[in-house]
């Protein structure tokens, strides 16, 4: 009988837990780009990935080759690392973290790590947006696409549907400029000479 209840309360404590090793809260997009030491409109280089020095994370890093600071300032290239890729036969996937992929052109919301120059993506997923050249000019829209979002419970359907609605009410990057400008107030904003 002992044995029986042990296991009952086993089972309701395991039906009681996440479904997901993680959780992300969304964060308001003023905060996000208040957060971003640099925003820039780039184009991903190269992808490569190796492991930490105590060989226990794959982190991948990326060339960026930035064609546009829309908040901040810097070089016109920058490295951005994130976990998660692919080192010989073993692949580790970091769920719900950015992907990074080459020749992808994107706004990237970033920040420095502690640790090194390297950047990283802001409140994850949240601080990617990709941009697709349309007759319009260049639009974007948040990326969909992280890592283990094949994995997820709808087989994918719901990142379908959530890709197709961002590309459908996608925004200019004007529009996204002008987002980032208020969100991080006047000190960020153009300064004009007054005198002419």
């Amino acid at each position: 009988m002992t044995k029986r209840l042990l296991s009952l309360a086993a089972l309701v404590v395991l039906a009681a837990l996440p479904l997901s090793a993680s959780q992300f809260i969304q964060l308001p997009f003023d905060q996000v780009a208040r957060q971003a030491t640099v925003i820039v409109r780039a184009t991903v280089g190269p992808v490569t990935s190796a492991w930490d020095d105590d060989r226990e994370v794959i982190f991948s890093t990326a060339t960026l080759s930035v064609r546009r600071y829309l908040a901040g300032s810097g070089p016109q290239t920058l490295m951005v690392r994130e976990a998660g890729g692919t080192v010989g036969d073993y692949t580790q996937v970091a769920i719900g973290f950015p992907e990074l992929r080459e020749g992808q052109e994107v706004v990237l919301f970033l920040s420095p790590w502690d640790d090194s120059a390297d950047y990283r993506i802001e409140a994850y997923n949240q601080g990617k947006y990709r941009v697709k050249m349309t007759p319009h000019g260049e639009m974007v829209s948040p990326d969909p696409d992280t890592q283990g979002h094949e994995r997820t419970f709808d087989g994918g359907v719901g990142r379908v549907r959530a890709a197709a609605a961002d590309e459908e009410h996608g925004f200019s990057i004007d529009e996204l400029s002008s987002m980032i400008t208020a969100a991080r107030g006047a000190s960020e904003r153009p300064q004009f000479d007054r005198r002419k």
